[in-house]
């Protein structure tokens, strides 16, 4: 037998040696869905081939009565009879194996794993597959406040409810960069989280606007399985600000452009004592000369205390709302509080009053005209100025009406009114003359003012100049009449006898 001829019989025995062992092998699987929660169904799926054993081998036996056996798998339940009957798989072909299973309510997050076996006909031996399915149960977390209003500082009452898989070792924080926060702890410890849970919750929102506002709760927790995890819960609660139960009132005046001692009165309307309360001035128009902080201590309920307060006022005359600031202690908490005081801005006007007379000087019995001037020397305007000549004994007033209608006055502005008088018979000496002034402030304030002023009246023969020598202008005028008429006389009675002794 040549070469040739055995390497052909030798090829054949072995293609009937590969026909006679098929092989049995198991695809990799999947698990539908990747993850499962306790309850839900899956399935879990792979494939069962007759594969060829070598490339030089053609055929293979089929794989007959093929099973899948199934049993009680730690959490999860297969759905159907065990085994699972696949049936037979011929040379070189391949099976699809979909078995369906629950996951058990009761199961806890992690991997389960269950066990297959896979047999045929003939065979002893069993091929085994181990399934891993992943379980999955998170907490689903919910958040309640027992109030949906805080006040600036408060202790509240949370409620976490937990109706998923436990929540170990949690923690519970104020996201970072809000303006909510805790007082005197960074975080609250909640421990295990299972089914629902109360906490008491000491809060700060003393840097929240007053409104609605929601506080970002960070809740950080290890699931089932033991990965941590973290979620935030938004709260919405209605921020108010409390306010102290003051009453501040105004006890004393004030007067722009001027300084001034403010004095308030403070009482304590509320029930409860205020501890550490002071009292600080803010306000850019009414501002403090020396300290702008107050301190009383402590303000006991329905007491009233009296504050002063050295101040300049550039307020303008008028109402202007203060703006204080109220520090105090309640229940070991310092609380702040802006407030708003109405206050009464009263004008720094005021006017001079300047009279002038033509002829002057004024001289009994004489007629003149009074010149009276009215000057604004306040820093605001005046307005609706009127000025009256108050009647007098020893003046007689010529105008028809005593009262003249000037109007308005900027700061340092002026004008004149006149009055045509005549005096009566009196000695030289000084006389009151009344002027009476009336005017609306800037704030709206109607003033009157009456000034006296005293009037130089002189004799006539007073009131003429003298000259150097002391010698009145008047006398010389007369006695230069005199002198100059007497020599005219005399000039003509000489003239006369000559004029006779011509003839």
């Amino acid at each position: 037998m040549g070469f040739g001829k055995t390497m052909a019989i030798f090829a054949f025995v072995l293609m009937l040696s590969g026909a006679l062992c098929a092989t049995l092998s198991v695809s990799s699987y999947t698990v539908t869905p990747a993850t499962l929660k306790p309850g839900e169904e899956g399935s879990v799926t792979f494939a069962i081939n007759n594969v060829l054993p070598s490339a030089a081998t053609t055929t293979t036996d089929p794989l007959e009565n093929v099973q899948v056996f199934f049993g009680a798998a730690p959490g999860v339940e297969f759905k159907g009879q065990s085994p699972f009957v696949v049936g037979t798989i011929g040379s070189g072909g391949s099976s699809t194996v979909t078995i369906p299973f629950r996951v058990l309510p009761s199961t806890k997050a992690g991997v389960v794993t269950a066990t297959l076996y896979i047999s045929q006909k003939d065979k002893t031996d069993l091929k085994t597959l181990n399934v891993a399915i992943q379980v999955v149960n998170p907490p689903i977390l919910t958040l309640s406040s027992d109030r949906q209003t805080i006040l600036s500082t408060d202790l509240v009452n949370l409620t976490i409810t937990n109706n998923g898989g436990t929540a170990s070792r949690a923690t519970l924080n104020i996201a970072s960069g809000s303006n909510f926060s805790f007082i005197g702890t960074t975080q609250v410890y909640l421990g295990d989280v299972i089914g629902a849970k109360t906490f008491e919750v000491p809060l700060d929102a003393r840097n929240v606007e007053e409104g609605v506002s929601s506080i970002p709760f960070v809740i950080t927790y290890q699931q089932e399985g033991g990965a941590m995890a973290n979620e935030t819960k938004y709260l919405r609660v209605a921020v108010k600000k409390e306010k102290a139960d003051v009453i501040f009132t105004q006890d004393g005046s004030l007067v722009s452009s001027q300084n001034n001692v403010l004095r308030l009165k403070v009482k304590n309307t509320g029930r409860r004592q205020l501890d550490e309360f002071e009292v600080r001035l803010n306000d850019v128009k009414i501002q403090a000369r020396d300290s702008k902080q107050i301190k009383l201590g402590t303000l006991m309920a329905n007491e009233e205390r009296e504050i002063t307060a050295n101040v300049f006022v550039d307020a303008e005359p008028g109402v202007h709302n203060m703006v204080l600031e109220l520090k105090w202690v309640e229940d070991d908490v310092e609380k702040t509080e802006s407030t708003i005081v109405p206050i009464v801005v009263n004008s720094d006007a005021e006017v001079a009053i300047y009279v002038d007379a033509k002829p002057s000087p004024v001289v009994s019995g004489g007629d003149h005209t009074l010149s009276i001037t009215i000057s604004n020397v306040g820093s605001y305007k005046i307005q609706n100025v009127d000025v009256t000549l108050r009647e007098s004994p020893q003046f007689d007033v010529f105008n028809a009406q005593r009262s003249q209608y000037i109007g308005g006055l900027e700061s340092d502005d002026f004008s004149s009114v006149q009055y045509k008088v005549r005096v009566g018979a009196l000695l030289p000496g000084s006389y009151p003359l009344v002027v009476g002034v009336r005017y609306k402030d800037q704030s709206g304030v109607w003033v009157e003012k009456n000034q006296t002023m005293m009037l130089a009246i002189r004799s006539p023969t007073d009131a003429l100049p003298r000259n150097g020598n002391g010698v009145d202008p008047l006398v010389l005028l007369v006695g230069g009449v005199v002198v100059v008429g007497t020599g005219y006389w005399w000039f003509r009675m000489r003239k006369k006898p000559e004029q006779r002794h011509v003839k």
